[in-house]
C-alpha cells in the first residue's frame, strides 16, 4: 500500500507540476516525507491529513488543467479567425481581383491583423500572487507543525 501512495505522489509530481525544476524537485519531496511520515505510524488523523493533502493536490490540478482547456481554446478560436481572414484574402486575390504593380498600392485599406499577446501567466490569486507550488509547500509544513505539536 505504501509503495502504491509513493508511486501515484511521484506521478502527480512528475506529470502534473508545471513550473521550474528546483520547485518540482522541493514539491516532491515535500509530498514524500508527507507520506511518509503518514506512514510511519499510521492512525486515523493522520491518514485523514494525507487525503486532505491527496484532495488539495487533486483540486490545483484540475484547476490548472481547467486554465490550459480556457488557453487552448482562445487560441484555437484565434487561430481559426486568421485561418478565414486567409482564406477571404486568397480568394480576393484569386477571385479576379486585379493585382497592381505597385506593392503599396496592392496593400488593403486595412491593417494586417496581428495575434494580440496574451498573458504568459494568469494573474496572481487572491491569496497575494504565490504560486501553486508555494501554497502546496506551506500546507504540508503547516499541517506538519500542527500535527507534531498535537502529538
Amino acid at each position: 500500500m505504501q509503495a502504491m501512495f509513493i508511486a501515484i505522489t511521484k506521478q502527480l509530481t512528475t506529470y502534473g507540476a508545471i513550473s521550474m525544476p528546483d520547485d518540482k524537485k522541493e514539491l516532491e519531496e515535500a509530498v514524500m516525507e508527507e507520506f511518509e511520515w503518514a506512514l510511519q505510524d499510521p492512525n486515523t488523523e493522520k491518514i485523514r491529513q494525507l487525503g486532505e493533502v491527496v484532495s488539495i493536490i487533486t483540486t490545483k490540478l484540475t484547476e490548472a488543467i481547467s486554465e490550459l482547456q480556457v488557453t487552448v481554446n482562445q487560441l484555437q478560436s484565434k487561430v481559426g479567425n486568421l485561418d478565414s481572414k486567409i482564406d477571404s484574402l486568397a480568394s480576393r486575390v484569386s477571385g479576379g481581383a486585379t493585382v497592381s504593380a505597385s506593392p503599396v498600392s496592392g496593400a488593403g485599406s486595412e491593417p494586417i491583423p496581428t495575434m494580440e499577446r496574451s498573458a504568459t501567466a494568469p494573474p496572481p490569486s487572491a491569496g497575494g500572487g504565490m504560486s501553486m507550488m508555494g501554497e502546496l509547500k506551506q500546507l504540508l509544513a503547516a499541517r506538519r507543525r500542527k500535527a507534531d505539536t498535537t502529538e
